[in-house]
C-alpha cells in the first residue's frame, strides 16, 4: 500500500540512494534492475510507508528502560510499595530510587498522608521519585521533599500543586504538574553520554514497530543535546523531530520557552529537526487541573463550581502563538479539555489573523475532548488533531477521568468520525512511554473498533465515532508526516520520497479489525537501510 492521495496499491518499488525512484507494477519497476541490483522478493508479504509517531517521548521511554525501577500503572499501592522496596535494595547508598508508571486508579489512597509514611518505610532512606501513568505527577519520600526544599510551610508553585490531605492539611507526597518538575530538578542530571544511550535505546524499540519517524514531544537543551551527539556518532536511525519545551518530569529546562526557540537552529542536522515548540495550556482531567467548559463533578476541595484552570491568559497564549508561528516554529499546544481546546484554537486563530495562513501545521495534542462547535474550526484553521496517548476505548485512565466529571461526559471522548467528516486532520501518537507501548497497531486497531484490542472485551467507548482502517493508516502515515512538515519527504510510498517502509507479515486489510494489532513488523527500512529485522 503506497498510501498516496488515492490510496493505490503497487507490486513493486526501485530505490536507489534512501530514495524511492520507481513504484508500480512488476514491469514498470522492472527496467531499473541492473546486473548489481539487490532484489529483494517479499513472496507477497505487505509493505507499506513507515509508521510516524508524532508524540512521544523517546528520550525519556529509553531513560526508564536504561536506569528507573519499573513499576506496572495495574500494580496496587502495596505491590507499589514492595516494588520500590526492592529496587531500594538494589541502590547504591545515597543515590535516588527513580522510575513508575504508577496508576491513576490509585490517587485515592495518595490523596491521604499515610502514603507519606508508607513510601518513607519503603524507600528505606534513600530519596524517591516515582511518576504516574500520564506523566504529569510523581509520589516523592520525605528524604526526596528534603532535597526539594519543600516542607509543610512551602506554597504551591505556579502550575503546580504539593497536594495536601484535606482532613490534616500534611503532605501525602504527592505533587502535581511543576512541582513534579522541580522534584526531577533535584535528582543529579546524567551526562550527554548516558542520555544519548537513552536515545539509541528508545528508537531501537520504535523501529522494531515500524516507526521510522517522530516527534519527541519534550526535548529541551538537555534531551536535544543527546539526540546531537547520537547522530554526530551515526547511530540514530530514524527521523527525529524534536519540540523545543520547558518539559515535565525527567525532560526539563531551566530556559524560557522564548530562549529555547530563538536558539533551536543549534541542533539542526539531517536527522535532528528542532523546529517545533510545545507548551502546556492545562494540565489533566484526574486530577483536576484540566480546563472545561462545564464543570467538574463536586467535591469537598473545589466545591460544585470549579472548571479546572488554563496556564496562560488569552492575551498571553495569543502573543506567543503569533510570535513562535512568525518565527518558522510549529507549534503543539497540550490541551486536554474542551475549555483549554477552545482556548487553543482562539490563540491560533488569532495567529492566523495576525500572520496570514503561514502554511505551519500546528497541533493541539490529547484533543480527546473536544466541544461540538468547535469540531469544525480543525479544518478551518489548518489545526491538526493530535491524538493521542493511544487510548480511545475503555481505559484506567478513562475510569479515573469518570470520578471526575461522570461516565456520560468522560465517555464522550475522542470524536475522530465528527472531526474527520468536518475536514480535520488527525495525526497519531502514542504518548510512549505514558503508555507502556509504542506499537502503532495498536492505535489504529482501537481507532477501528473502539475497544481495546489488548483484550477484545465487548466493551466500546463511543462506538459512532469509529473510523475506517484506511483513514486510520492514513493518521499513522502520511497525517503525521504533515504534522511534521514532512509530506514531501515522507509518510508514503511515492517517486522522490525517501525509502521509508515497513514490511508486515499480513495485509492489514484482509482478516477482521480484531486482528489488526496482532500483525508484526518484520522490516524497517528507514532512507533505504534497514534499520529492523525480525528474527526468523
Amino acid at each position: 500500500m503506497t498510501v498516496s492521495d488515492d490510496m493505490a496499491w503497487a507490486q513493486a518499488v526501485a530505490i536507489k540512494d534512501g530514495r524511492i525512484i520507481a513504484v508500480g507494477a512488476d514491469e514498470a519497476v522492472a527496467p531499473y534492475v541492473g546486473a548489481d541490483t539487490r532484489v529483494d522478493d517479499l513472496g507477497g508479504k505487505f509493505a507499506m510507508p513507515g509508521f510516524i509517531d508524532q508524540h512521544v517521548h523517546t528520550f525519556f521511554a529509553g531513560e526508564e528502560m536504561l536506569y528507573a525501577c519499573r513499576l506496572q500503572d495495574s500494580f496496587s499501592f502495596e505491590q507499589v510499595l514492595a516494588k520500590i522496596s526492592e529496587c531500594a535494595d538494589a541502590t547504591p547508598e545515597g543515590a535516588w530510587v527513580r522510575g513508575g508508571p504508577w496508576g491513576s486508579q490509585l490517587l485515592p489512597q495518595l490523596y491521604k498522608d499515610t502514603a507519606l509514611k508508607a513510601l518513607d518505610v519503603a524507600a528505606k532512606g534513600h530519596p524517591l521519585i516515582m511518576r504516574d501513568d500520564t506523566a504529569h505527577n510523581v509520589i516523592v519520600n520525605s528524604a526526596a521533599l528534603a532535597l526539594i526544599g519543600y516542607d509543610e510551610t512551602t506554597p504551591n508553585p505556579v502550575k503546580g500543586e504539593i497536594y495536601r490531605d484535606q482532613q490534616s492539611g500534611k503532605i501525602t507526597g504527592l505533587l502535581f504538574e511543576s512541582a513534579a518538575r522541580a522534584a526531577h530538578k533535584a535528582a543529579p542530571a546524567r551526562p550527554v553520554e548516558d542520555n544519548a544511550a537513552a536515545v539509541a535505546k528508545g528508537v531501537e524499540v520504535l523501529n522494531g514497530f515500524g516507526v521510522t519517524s517522530f516527534l519527541d514531544a519534550s526535548a529541551p537543551p538537555r534531551v536535544a543535546e543527546a539526540y546531537d551527539h547520537l547522530d554526530r556518532a551515526n547511530g540514530l536511525h530514524a527521523r527525529a523531530a524534536i519540540t523545543m519545551s520547558e518539559g515535565v518530569l525527567t525532560v526539563y529546562s531551566d530556559e524560557s520557552l522564548e530562549e529555547l526557540v530563538a536558539t533551536r537552529a543549534r541542533f539542526k542536522s539531517e536527522n535532528v529537526l528542532p523546529d517545533y515548540v510545545k507548551f502546556f495550556l492545562d494540565g489533566i482531567p484526574p486530577t483536576y487541573t484540566a480546563r472545561y467548559l462545564d464543570p467538574y463533578l463536586p467535591t469537598e476541595k473545589f466545591g460544585d463550581h470549579f472548571y479546572g484552570d488554563i496556564y496562560y491568559s488569552p492575551e498571553e497564549l495569543a502573543r506567543l502563538v503569533t510570535k513562535f508561528d512568525a518565527s518558522g516554529a510549529t507549534i503543539k499546544i497540550h490541551a486536554t479539555a474542551d475549555g483549554s481546546v477552545r482556548a487553543a484554537l482562539d490563540a491560533f486563530a488569532a495567529a492566523r489573523k495576525s500572520n496570514g495562513d503561514s502554511g505551519l501545521p500546528h497541533q493541539i495534542a490529547h484533543a480527546g475532548y473536544v466541544h461540538p462547535d468547535d469540531r469544525k474550526r480543525f479544518g478551518e484553521l489548518g489545526v491538526i488533531v493530535d491524538a493521542c496517548p493511544t487510548f480511545w476505548f475503555p481505559h484506567p485512565i478513562v475510569t479515573a477521568i469518570t470520578w471526575a466529571v461522570g461516565k456520560e461526559r468522560a465517555y464522550q471522548y475522542w470524536p475522530f468520525r465528527d472531526l474527520i467528516d468536518q475536514s480535520a486532520t488527525i495525526a497519531l501518537g502514542s504518548d510512549w512511554p505514558v503508555l507502556p507501548s509504542p506499537d502503532p497497531l495498536l492505535g489504529l486497531e482501537g481507532m477501528v473498533t473502539r475497544r481495546d484490542p489488548t483484550t477484545n472485551g465487548a466493551e466500546t467507548l463511543w462506538a459512532d465515532q469509529a473510523i475506517t482502517l484506511a483513514e486510520a493508516v492514513r493518521a499513522a502515515t502520511i497525517n503525521g508526516a504533515k504534522a511534521l512538515n514532512l509530506a514531501a519527504e515522507t509518510g508514503s510510498i511515492e517517486v522522490g520520497k525517501s525509502a521509508d517502509i515497513i514490511i508486515l507479515d499480513r495485509n492489514l486489510f484482509e482478516g477482521s479489525p480484531e486482528e489488526i494489532s496482532d500483525a508484526k513488523v518484520l522490516r524497517t527500512l528507514y532512507r533505504g537501510d534497514t534499520v529492523f529485522e525480525a528474527k526468523p
